[in-house]
């Protein structure tokens, strides 16, 4: 009998010890100045769900648990202004402490790298905001000064300067985590209501960089596909858009063009009026350009003496590296111009140029008549132009017809 007691508690063990494991995380806050209040918790992962409210003990104290293999994102607020957001992966234990007056300034996280990283975006942020705020108050003071249009000169230097190193910050932190939930939400910073400091069509690469590393990491995770679906409708919706702006340029004039050659003389595109001409954007680092380069020398050698020329904009950062490629493709023509600021370029912005290679041709009046024709499909249009018409046949006059 005592075997089969022996018997029966060693199986209860065995299966006791195959229950799986119950995944959790938790968070414990504790809040000076906060016993008795309620925090607000919104689960961002759930859009458009109403947040839950959690008492605090008396002690100033809460505990919130999840159960579930998915990682969280939560905002948790007394005041809405003064919010923080925790982003906690399965099993994490986390503690937040601070104070509730000022939630953002003092709250304080561990055990949880995530939320963490998380930390170090959100008091960046509230560093330039209240930066910012300061100049605000002092334009204000300032108002009944005579000289305010250098003081509001002044102030909006130093507001830009304020938001260009933001930026610059968020920036250089996705490129280093660009697979955290830190960088998918320095993605949504703001200024105000108004000023995203990423969008879509400026920063696109950031969007791409941290939808491709996370989905490799949580692809099976909510806010990670829903980023990832943003970003897919959002490059259709961009493709659309610059189709339809390059269309839009067909027919008009084209921006005029004043830049130095690679010997610092200024050349300026209308000066070729009368002529047609091919306005081509292209960089020595770009390999579709270069490809391209042979079919463009044929076009030029064929009809430069009819009236074509070839004006040619670098998108280049380095002067050696534009004046050798010019010798190393041969491009014998003389417009080649760069103001050699690189993806910074106004002119490929005047001309709406997303990618390399991009082309205009242009007619004698200085309109573009077409845009990003390359290969044959060049040769054929310039073949269409300056090949001789057929000239009309004699209309038969009644003479003519008697005296047949």
């Amino acid at each position: 009998m005592n075997n089969l007691f022996i018997k029966i508690y060693i199986l209860l063990l065995v299966l006791s010890s195959c229950k799986p494991e119950v995944v959790k995380y938790t968070i414990n806050g504790d809040f000076s100045g906060a016993a008795g209040k309620y925090i607000k918790i919104i689960d961002m992962t759930r859009p458009g769900l109403a947040p839950d409210s959690i008492q605090l003990d008396m002690g100033g104290k809460f505990t919130f648990e999840k159960v579930g293999l998915q990682p969280g994102d939560y905002i948790l607020y007394f005041k809405n202004a003064d919010y923080i957001r925790i982003t906690p992966l399965p099993k994490d234990n986390i503690i937040i402490s601070g104070n509730y007056a000022d939630l953002i300034a003092t709250y304080k996280i561990s055990g949880s790298t995530e939320s963490e990283k998380v930390e170090k975006i959100l008091k960046k942020h509230r560093n330039t905001l209240l930066t910012i705020d300061t100049l605000n108050r002092f334009y204000m003071h300032n108002q009944m000064q005579p000289n305010l249009d250098s003081v509001i000169e002044r102030l909006s230097i130093i507001r830009d300067s304020v938001i260009d190193e933001e930026k610059r910050f968020l920036q250089d932190y996705i490129k280093n985590n660009p697979g955290t939930f830190a960088s998918y939400i320095a993605l949504s910073q703001k200024i105000g209501q108004n000023l995203n400091l990423f969008t879509l069509e400026n920063d696109l690469q950031y969007f791409e960089m941290v939808d491709t590393a996370l989905y490799n990491r949580f692809d099976t995770i909510a806010i990670v596909r829903m980023l990832n679906g943003y970003i897919k409708r959002g490059k259709i919706q961009l493709k659309q858009n610059e189709t339809q702006k390059s269309l839009a340029l067909v027919g008009t004039i084209a921006p005029n063009i004043i830049l130095p050659n690679p010997y610092g003389d200024t050349l300026n595109l209308e000066l070729l009026r009368g002529k047609f001409v091919l306005v081509d954007f292209w960089g020595s680092w770009c390999r579709p350009c270069r490809l391209e380069h042979p079919n463009l020398r044929k076009a030029y050698w064929w009809y430069r003496n009819r009236g074509f020329e070839v004006f040619q904009v670098a998108i280049e950062h380095n002067k050696t590296d534009w004046i050798n490629t010019i010798r190393e493709d041969k491009l014998k023509w003389k417009n080649h111009v760069s103001d050699l600021n690189y993806m910074e370029s106004q002119t490929a912005r005047n001309y709406n140029v997303k990618s390399l290679p991009a082309n205009y041709l242009l007619n004698p009046k200085g309109e573009i008549i077409a845009q990003n024709i390359y290969g044959e499909a060049l040769l054929n249009k310039l073949s269409e132009i300056f090949s001789p018409k057929p000239k009309p046949a004699p209309v038969a006059t009644k003479t003519d017809t008697l005296s047949e």
